[in-house]
């Protein structure tokens, strides 16, 4: 990978971004990172350089890209919690997308010819049967998809003005044990964990399925997506998923076998969202032929891995 000696990585300091840096120096490579921290995990120890700053800051972004000199751009810093994102409208925007804009504008003005963009699974229309890139059509049905569907064309135009190489990875559910955000998983394992005896876990859309993948694999693919090197293709987009789906009841019953709870289940209105895609279930074909990536951790290996590493 000397290609790819020196990478900037924004958001490294997350759940996903963390396990990209660990696997970056497993393959020989530097990296920096930018982060806010807002997360609440700390800096990665693997980083060659680390940055506690702000994506929106571009004097402090340039300032950064200058003195690295990273020859690509691995793109993760955002505002990831949806909740967050219908509430904070305008601070969802701001981040995702003037942050983004500030990103691809430092690596044009810094002559750097590759950046990928970490977008979303949910920028796909809703539709009941798989998700693939060169076919499903693109509809976003809220705020954060909405900035993951702008990022896309924002990194197309940057290919269009620059003629570099810009590469989109649809990432699906993510799961791992340090997730920061409130998202399912740790909202099941927190009221398991809390209760004694038979638990009653109170949860909002229970129907809803969801292609899982444990953030290890979600790292792999996001730097198998980096190695791309066909000079031919400016920009393209790949889905980062499992490929199976499982249901909120699968999940729970999941969870409470592994810390040998029983459970009863009640829907809960006031955690319910309005808008809730009833299936979410990506192609991983495409990843697999063009870039020579799958997920290679299994569903159970996963959920395991999630909820019983401390």
């Amino acid at each position: 990978m000397s290609a790819f000696s020196r990478v900037l990585v924004t958001g490294g300091a997350g759940m996903i971004g963390r396990r990209v840096l660990t696997q970056l120096r497993e393959l020989g490579v530097e990296a920096a990172v930018l982060d806010n921290l807002s997360g609440g995990l700390p800096m990665p120890e693997t980083a060659a350089l680390a940055v506690c700053g702000d994506i929106r800051d571009s004097s402090a972004l340039d300032k950064l890209i200058r003195n690295f000199r990273p020859v690509a751009i691995l793109h993760l810093a955002a505002v990831h919690h949806i909740p967050t994102c219908e509430a904070q409208r305008a601070y969802c925007l701001d981040v995702n997308v003037t942050g983004t804009e500030n990103v691809l504008c430092a690596a044009e003005n810094n002559g750097i010819g590759r950046v990928a963009v970490a977008s979303s699974g949910a920028v796909y229309a809703w539709e009941n049967n798989e998700l693939s890139e060169d076919h499903s059509p693109l509809w976003p049905c809220d705020n954060y998809a909405l900035a993951k569907t702008c990022n896309e064309s924002q990194l197309r135009f940057w290919t269009q003005r620059t003629g570099g190489i810009g590469r989109a990875a649809r990432i699906f559910n993510t799961i791992a044990h340090d997730d920061p955000n409130a998202h399912l998983i740790p909202d099941i394992a927190a009221q398991l964990r809390n209760d004694t005896g038979a638990a009653i876990l109170r949860l909002g859309n229970l129907t809803s399925k969801r292609d899982y993948l444990h953030a290890d694999d979600t790292a792999s693919g996001l730097i198998a997506l980096l190695r791309d090197n066909r000079q031919t293709i400016a920009y393209d987009s790949f889905n980062i998923c499992s490929g199976i789906e499982r249901s909120v009841e699968e999940l729970v019953r999941g969870i409470a076998a592994l810390l040998g709870r029983e459970i009863r289940i009640e829907s809960d209105p006031s955690r319910q969202r309005k808008i809730d895609r009833p299936s979410q279930l990506g192609n991983p074909e495409k990843a697999r032929r063009q870039l020579g990536w799958t997920a290679r951790m299994a569903f159970d290996e996963a959920l395991s891995a999630t909820i019983l590493q401390k």
